[in-house]
């Protein structure tokens, strides 16, 4: 019996662990997220070319419940056939303006050269509900985050040995 005793409160330790270091990965795993839109976004907005694209088709459609619809189309652009992703729906056969990048002509979004940043980004996030979503985590997280972090961090025997 003391021997299975044993062996829970190790596993218990080792789980702990895991969810500590879960949590503690989830905060940079975010804040690269969060680069990563802002910085995309931006580049768009800045640097972003404005081009006619031709919708070819409707390659195919991923799902996800929270995450909402990816279509992904095949696209023409300057005699250039790509298929790309989009969080929004796209008319087949007619053309439609799309900010490229020069750097990489392959990576496109809906817009044109006068979009705003906040157009770009709710291209990119497929809604206004998922913009003010996304963006209130970002906000909660740069606010309460640094905070948070190092509780953790202070904590770590309590919550390990618990």
């Amino acid at each position: 019996m003391q021997v299975l005793a044993a062996l829970a409160s190790i596993m218990k330790k080792i789980w702990n662990w895991f969810i500590y270091l879960f949590i503690l990965a989830g905060f940079p795993l975010l804040a690269w997220a969060g680069y990563y839109l802002v910085a995309d976004t931006y580049n768009f907005w800045k640097n972003g070319i404005e081009k006619q694209a031709l919708v070819i088709e409707l390659d195919r459609t991923s799902s996800s419940g929270k995450g909402g619809t990816t279509y992904y189309y095949k696209l023409e652009i300057d005699s250039l056939q790509l298929v790309e992703g989009f969080r929004v729906r796209l008319p087949i056969g007619k053309y439609v303006s799309v900010l490229t990048l020069p750097n990489d002509p392959g990576k496109v979004t809906p817009g044109t050269e006068s979009s705003g940043l906040y157009e770009i980004y709710k291209y990119e996030m497929g809604s206004d509900l998922m913009v003010v979503l996304s963006l209130g985590m970002f906000v909660f997280m740069a606010i309460y985050g640094p905070s948070t972090f190092v509780t953790l961090l202070k904590s770590r025997d309590k919550i390990i040995n618990q």
